[in-house]
């Protein structure tokens, strides 16, 4: 479905914003890959700033509204532009929630710094406060998004797509890694929500 709404985005030989995103989305990942291979630990401002487009929310979202069959013309794509706010926020939102479920395991496989590392060598704090700091940050950063999703100027669509994802993002990693490791409580929950039947009990009606 994603390479469905890729193809549709660069129909008829034109591009309407998606070649741009995609390529915005690769110098964000080439960035992390030279602090990586650097040794250089970014700012905080300096991760958030790249890491909000390297998670692939404005990219994700930019095709999710082409797959919901909305027709792309350049007030869209303007209507996407004067949205940028909420799909930032959304977009944080997953990055930080993220972050706070998989840190720890990329550390030690070895990965590129993350906001709470970031927090730590940057702030000269503990584990524990960076943490705090980060969730405080996604608890200013929903507020935000609910008055962002509040405007009346945004498609609906654009909307629920931002809180969705930040929702989603939320519930995934709230108790660790739920896409990294096949087991733990995102496991339960998928498998109660799928595979288990919910249980009715049969009752008799006295008339």
């Amino acid at each position: 479905m994603f390479c469905f709404g890729v193809k549709r985005c660069f129909c008829n030989g034109r591009d309407r914003g998606g070649l741009r995103r995609w390529a915005t989305l690769c110098r964000s990942h080439l960035a992390e890959a030279k602090w990586f291979y650097s040794g250089y630990i970014p700012t905080v401002g300096e991760y958030l700033e790249n890491a909000c487009v390297s998670v692939g929310g404005p990219a994700a979202m930019f095709h999710a509204y082409i797959l919901l069959g909305c027709t792309l013309t350049k007030n869209s794509i303007d209507c996407f532009k004067n949205g940028s706010e909420i799909i930032y926020w959304s977009s944080l939102i997953t990055r930080l929630s993220d972050d706070l479920g998989t840190s720890e395991a990329e550390s030690k496989r070895g990965d590129v710094a993350k906001s709470i590392h970031c927090y730590m060598v940057r702030e000269g704090i503990t584990e524990v406060q960076a943490k705090q700091c980060i969730k405080e940050l996604i608890n200013y950063s929903w507020k935000k998004l609910n008055k962002e999703s509040a405007k009346n100027s945004l498609p609906r669509s654009m909307v629920n797509m931002s809180l969705n994802m930040a929702r989603t993002a939320q519930c995934i990693y709230q108790h660790g890694d739920g896409i990294g490791t096949s087991t733990g409580t995102i496991k339960d929950h998928l498998t109660s929500l799928i595979v288990k039947a919910i249980p009715i009990e049969e009752t008799s009606c006295m008339i």
